[in-house]
């Protein structure tokens, strides 16, 4: 059974969380507050790895990974916002991997309290191809973001960002890619 991981927190196109709750909500019967704008990072969305050494070509690729989604929810109550995300991934196993199984590494980010340490959190999630695939999809397990804001009417501005964790190398062939 999966437990969910908390981050606490005193600390491209948009998504935006659906299914808010609010305990206060379901009493009174009044609209939920907003979730906070969940984003990923069009730079971070997704990373190529090469093999060790100066080639950069499709025979020394290792591993190529893409968020491809995720779900959440969020809820209220006396200490501000609580948000759940689970991110999901596709994942291919390059020519120039060694074996079956791979790590990735994400973040999850707000950037409203940079340049805290709590503004950015890093996962890593291990990734294992089935035999005979080159290609997996993993969703890791669930995390849990705790924003103390109590005034519902500026949880908007607590934007919260995903993205794979890339070396420089790595972000710049992002951006290159994209021109």
């Amino acid at each position: 059974m999966k437990t969910s991981r908390l981050l606490a927190l005193a600390v491209a196109a948009p998504f935006v969380l659906s299914g808010c709750e609010s305990i206060q909500s379901v009493v009174t019967k009044k609209q939920p507050p907003p979730c906070p704008p969940v984003y990923i990072l069009s730079d971070a969305s997704h990373v190529t790895r090469f093999r060790p050494g100066p080639g950069r070509d499709l025979t020394d690729v290792e591993l190529e990974a893409e968020i491809i989604g995720f779900k959440g929810a969020c809820g209220y109550d006396e200490r501000g916002a609580e948000v759940e995300l689970q991110v999901a991934f596709e994942v291919k196993r390059g020519p120039a991997a060694t074996g079956r199984k791979a790590e990735l590494t994400y973040f999850i980010a707000i950037p409203k309290y940079f340049p805290a340490p709590e503004a950015k959190a890093e996962f890593t999630l291990p990734v294992e191809f089935p035999e005979g695939m080159n290609q997996a999809r993993a969703t890791d397990e669930s995390v849990v973001l705790r924003i103390p804001v109590k005034d519902r009417d500026i949880i908007t501005n607590y934007e919260i960002y995903l993205g794979l964790q890339a070396s420089a190398e790595e972000l710049e062939m992002n951006r290159r890619s994209k021109r």
